[in-house]
């Protein structure tokens, strides 16, 4: 793949640990340095507080709890992020979040990479793969 982000920090924030897997490698495979990946709310929290980001990838339930808290840390901050859901018919995204962009599980890595080039407004290729 010659699409790189080479050096964009981007926070993963993903309790199944198979998807965050997945996530994680395709991110550092297109030059990406991930920050977490967290698993629970409270690392993701102060991981949005603490770290130097460029963008997000957030799962909206982590563990039972929504991430909300952590959204508005980034929106904050003004750093971008992307929501994942595993219940595409999730209607209850507060107000001020129905805007961000939203993927569904399994996540497609080439709606991954649009999502992140708009974000940082680069152009890629595409080409059809599947991550979780």
């Amino acid at each position: 793949m010659l699409v790189t982000f080479a050096g964009r920090r981007v926070l993963v924030v993903e309790d199944d640990f198979l998807v965050s897997l997945t996530t994680v490698d395709f991110l550092e495979s297109v030059g990406c340095e991930v920050v977490g990946p967290a698993a629970r709310l409270a690392a993701a929290f102060e991981l949005a507080q603490s770290e130097s980001l460029d963008a997000a990838v957030l799962d909206i339930n982590i563990a039972g709890d929504m991430v909300w808290p952590v959204a508005e840390v980034l929106r904050r901050r003004g750093v971008p992020f992307i929501f994942l859901s595993a219940h595409p018919r999730l209607s209850e995204i507060p107000i001020p979040f129905a805007a961000v962009p939203r993927l569904e599980k399994p996540l497609e890595q080439d709606r991954l990479l649009r999502q992140l080039s708009a974000i940082w407004d680069v152009h890629i290729p595409i080409s059809g793969r599947q991550i979780f």
